[in-house]
């Protein structure tokens, strides 16, 4: 299974809340770091574990997915009621796993400063 399949694998099982078919598409020595929050788990099942038990109904959106070779990329849109939030990760992936993972999360808000005469709203 080549990498962007894996990792878009993964993020819709998570949707679909297909907790077995994720696990299997996580190496058993994982380690995925959240750098906003400053947290790293390490292992599939810590993992699925976090996940499986994240509060509120939550829904996941698989905006695009990129790769070369065992690297990929994905960016994915996590509503959850009325709290939107985006992620962006970024993956190794070996022998159908996944093996490491940045993973960062932001949500909507208003620009630091008035940057109105440069870019636009949407």
């Amino acid at each position: 299974m080549d990498a962007a399949l894996v990792v878009r694998s993964v993020w819709e099982g998570m949707e679909a809340r297909d907790w077995d078919a994720v696990r299997r598409l996580l190496a058993e020595d994982l380690v995925v770091t959240w750098p906003q929050t400053r947290e790293r788990i390490r292992g599939a099942d810590a993992f699925v574990t976090l996940n499986r038990t994240y509060p509120g109904d939550w829904h996941i959106t698989v905006e695009e997915v990129l790769a070369v070779g065992d690297r990929a990329a994905a960016r994915v849109t996590i509503v959850n009621g009325a709290d939107v939030f985006y992620a962006s990760g970024f993956y190794a992936v070996r022998g159908g796993q996944i093996v490491e993972a940045t993973e960062t999360f932001a949500d909507p808000g208003e620009p630091p400063y008035d940057r109105g005469h440069l870019a636009e709203r949407y």
